[in-house]
């Protein structure tokens, strides 16, 4: 394996072991120095976000011992490459662990998971920013522009959009905290059948933090029934869950059922077929936006 690019960053220079990793969406390079430090190289055209991205991580790692600590953050010299240091978080990713975890295990790993993610949501956005309501409802018109060009069931477009544009004052007032806006198990790292980490910050965004919880009817619930419920739970600090939550938790959950599509078209045939079908799911779970308690939560037993 060649490291000729990475030669100069003096932490490389001092490695014993360097192993790459590969999975998952991202277009960064990513490696792991010594089982101690990630090493995530990305194009200077983005340094200036991902500089945001390192210095949130800095603030997050005094809101909890679960996410990596920011080490360092530089441009790699006669390149177009920046790169950052963080610490690296041990273990397996959740999509992976869950399935060798007995159902109590996996709960409790999603109940610290939840807690954790919570106390990240109290880091407040910066002053100057937007209120989530214009930046929300902006991005909103916007889904429902691209999905007009998709072509899909048109009753489904329509009662997407009613829904959603009857709902939009929800979003009204609603607090701009941090948000890691990809939160689902392939993010969240588990070590000793216990809840170890949260990875992956990439996509972090200001807002309101239930947002945050879009995802779980699409990529957490799949994995881990028992999982996710522990999420919730957790979040709650295991305190019974108001209405004015569920409100807002499938309010989210239809936006993303529209980004996801939009996103999913783009991307792929494959990645469509599969958002496609898990947006149908979020809908059954929901019974057509019936109900606001997803049923693989009220029947957690």
């Amino acid at each position: 394996m060649q490291h000729s690019s990475i030669e100069e960053i003096p932490i490389v220079q001092k490695a014993d072991n360097i192993q790459t990793l590969t999975k998952g969406f991202s277009y960064d390079e990513k490696y792991v120095i010594d089982e101690q430090y990630l090493l995530r190289i990305f194009s200077s055209d983005t340094k200036h976000s991902r500089r945001k991205e390192f210095e949130t991580i800095h603030q997050l790692s005094t809101y909890s011992n679960y996410v990596p600590e920011a080490i360092a953050f530089d441009t790699l010299k006669e390149s177009d490459k920046s790169y950052m240091i963080l610490s690296y978080l041990p273990g397996t990713d959740g999509e992976v662990a869950l399935n060798h975890l007995m159902d109590e295990e996996q709960y409790s790993t999603g109940f610290e998971a939840g807690r954790e993610l919570k106390k990240l949501h109290t880091l407040p956005a910066p002053s100057d920013y937007p209120t989530w309501f214009e930046v929300k409802q902006r991005k909103i018109s916007k889904y429902f522009k691209e999905l007009e060009k998709i072509d899909v069931d048109q009753g489904l477009k329509a009662m997407l959009e009613n829904y959603i544009k009857e709902r939009e004052c929800l979003m009204e007032n609603r607090p701009n905290r941090f948000q890691h806006d990809d939160f689902h198990p392939s993010n969240i790292v588990i070590e000793n059948k216990r809840f170890s980490g949260l990875i992956d910050f990439q996509r972090m965004d200001w807002g309101d933090p239930i947002h945050d919880l879009q995802k779980l009817g699409f990529f957490s619930k799949q994995v881990s029934v028992p999982f996710t419920n522990g999420i919730l739970d957790g979040y709650h600090e295991g305190k019974e869950i108001s209405d004015s939550f569920w409100e807002l938790f499938i309010f989210y959950s239809a936006v993303h059922i529209v980004s996801a599509l939009v996103w999913g078209e783009k991307r792929s045939p494959e990645q469509y077929e599969l958002l496609y079908e898990r947006s149908l799911e979020v809908l059954r779970d929901h019974e057509d936006f019936n109900r606001i308690v997803p049923k693989w939560y009220t029947e957690k037993g």
